[in-house]
């Protein structure tokens, strides 16, 4: 595969059709510098500055006021130029009076209107194909620490939104040739920049050209998020399930690579994907490599596992046991529930659903008020509306604790986007518990359990190793370091 792969979906034939451009860029000044205007007509950003060269020829540069570095075109471009102006008797290579080494001869409208939205100046001189030079803007923000992936270890560094600085960061992670990199354009009107990396040797060919293969097959207008992507690369688009790994550490790309995982970067898009991905991956932290001991490590990926069940069936389980199946329930404890739920007008059902959508409406508004606001709201709102449901006996207290431990285990996720999903189950669970009881709830965690067994990321069965099963393999998988340290390849 071709480590400059490069797709343009609309190349501008249309739009350039309907204003009776010319085919190819003319190499006359005053036609080319006609079309130009034409081509860009209101467009008040659009700006051009005329220059007289060297035996009286004549120079244009055009460029996108804000994306070009105005500073830099002066000293790299402008300057070389007019200085050439000495050499009044002598024939001068503007182009190599240009003190830019990225300067490339542009030979039709596509690439010369690409160029001008991606950081480069035009410059045509009479005669001449115009010449692009790269003169971005300085415009980036600082690295900082990553703001939803939260480790206590590890380094304080996140990506940002040029994608080339992503990339670079990476690279500091892994000094190594092998890490290649393809950069694909999608979009027919944004025509973001995508780049693909992966350790060659490591990634499976067969997942590279897959991706490969899927990445020239996106058909969209507009690449502005990470899921506009996602939905286009995964296997199975229509399951609840994430099969993409989105990070804001570089730190979890570079381990992930070292996998021979695939990772995906997209251009003004702070995150990054990685697949494939198995529904283990999504509860690695990097912060567990920094345990000495396995078992430490072990045990807390143990709870984060024991807790996403937990955030999924508690409230259906305790449904189906207080509503239909009252006898399991030990003694003592079946006759306190009975006596918080003497007083409330709801069945139990109902019950969990409305404390259920109270907790998701005040997750939601945390999430969507500022940073300051959205602690208090979640804190005092929990407070305020939990004490104020069982005071007025809308909910039981049991309710209240159920309910709060489900959304306590559910945040243990390292995954936003999978805490999500498992939210959209526990309602699922919750409904068909509240009318079969404990037959609905087993019911529903088999058709969840045999719906991720029929999900494959690329070619990665979703729940490998336990779907191969090898105790080796597994353990490697928990530890998050290559199977080859407990078995070798092949073996």
């Amino acid at each position: 595969m071709n480590k400059n792969t490069t797709i343009r979906q609309d190349k501008y034939e249309e739009y350039l059709r309907s204003l009776n451009i010319s085919e190819e860029p003319p190499q006359v000044s005053s036609l080319f510098d006609i079309e130009m205007k034409e081509i860009f007509k209101a467009c008040d950003d659009f700006t051009y500055r005329e220059i007289v060269l060297s035996r009286g020829e004549k120079g244009i540069i055009y460029f996108l006021q804000g994306i070009v570095d105005l500073e830099f075109l002066h000293m790299s471009v402008i300057k070389p130029l007019v200085e050439s102006m000495k050499d009044q008797f002598e024939e001068v290579d503007h182009r190599q009076q240009i003190n830019n080494p990225k300067n490339i001869s542009l030979k039709n409208w596509n690439e010369i209107i690409f160029a001008l939205f991606n950081g480069g100046a035009i410059c045509h001189i009479d005669g001449q194909l115009p010449i692009e030079v790269k003169v971005p803007g300085k415009e980036k923000r600082n690295i900082s620490e990553p703001t939803t992936q939260y480790q206590v270890f590890g380094p304080k560094i996140g990506f940002i939104e040029d994608i080339q600085t992503n990339i670079s960061i990476v690279r500091k992670f892994l000094k190594d040739p092998r890490v290649k990199t393809v950069n694909y354009e999608i979009g027919s009107l944004s025509h973001t920049k995508v780049s693909v990396m992966y350790i060659d040797g490591y990634a499976d060919k067969k997942d590279i050209e897959q991706i490969d293969k899927r990445m020239q097959n996106v058909k969209i207008d507009q690449l502005i998020t990470l899921g506009q992507l996602n939905k286009q690369i995964i296997d199975h688009p229509t399951s609840i399930f994430p099969q993409v790994f989105g990070t804001e550490r570089p730190d979890n790309v570079a381990l992930a690579l070292g996998e021979g995982k695939i990772a995906i970067f997209i251009d003004n898009v702070t995150f990054v994907s990685i697949l494939p991905v198995t529904l283990f991956d999504l509860y690695l932290v990097g912060d567990d490599l920094s345990f000495s001991s396995f078992y430490n490590a072990l045990f807390v990926r143990a709870i984060r596992y024991l807790c996403m069940i937990l955030s999924t069936a508690l409230p259906a389980l305790y449904v189906a046991l207080v509503a239909f199946h009252p006898e399991l329930i030990p003694e003592t404890l079946a006759l306190t529930i009975a006596e918080s739920r003497s007083q409330i007008p709801f069945p139990a059902a109902a019950e969990a659903l409305i404390m259920m959508i109270a907790l998701d409406v005040l997750v939601e508004a945390s999430i969507r008020l500022p940073s300051f606001v959205g602690q208090t709201i979640g804190i005092v709102g929990g407070l305020v509306i939990g004490t104020a449901a069982v005071e007025a006996g809308v909910v039981s207290s049991l309710m209240v604790i159920v309910i709060s431990f489900t959304a306590i285990a559910s945040f243990t996720s390292p995954t936003w986007e999978l805490v999500s999903s498992l939210r959209v189950l526990r309602y699922g669970l919750l409904i068909i518990s509240s009318i079969f009881g404990l037959y609905g709830f087993v019911l529903g965690f088999c058709v969840i359990f045999i719906h991720i067994c029929n999900l494959e990321s690329l070619s990665t069965p979703y729940i490998s190793p336990l779907s191969t099963f090898k105790m080796q393999q597994l353990l490697g998988r928990m530890q998050q370091i290559k199977t080859q340290y407990f078995e070798k390849k092949g073996g």
